[in-house]
């Protein structure tokens, strides 16, 4: 029995880590559509100071590189639960 709930919490765990993918993607996309694209060095060096358009770049790089590090969490923890290797997941992720 206690395998069993072990193996409850962890899918409950994967269950956790792809509702926190779909949150980052929702949050990602509201703050893509706060930024003029397409952007090009021109746009950027004439608003180089215009400091919403640059809170807003941070705030999508900064949801992006999150979105990036659940969804590997979350791919990785799948693939644990399927006993598959994860070397080459490993080493494409550090690529």
């Amino acid at each position: 029995m206690n395998g069993s709930n072990s193996l409850a919490a962890e899918r409950e765990h994967l269950s956790n880590l792809l509702e926190a993918v779909q949150r980052c993607t929702h949050f990602l996309h509201a703050s893509a559509l706060k930024v003029p694209w397409l952007l090009d060095g021109a746009a950027l060096r004439q608003r180089q100071k215009d400091v919403e358009l640059f809170e807003s770049l941070a705030a999508l790089n900064e949801r992006f590189a999150k979105l990036q590090d659940t969804l590997a969490v979350a791919m990785r923890h799948g693939a644990l639960l399927k006993s598959e290797a994860t070397s080459q997941f490993l080493k494409v992720l550090a690529l």
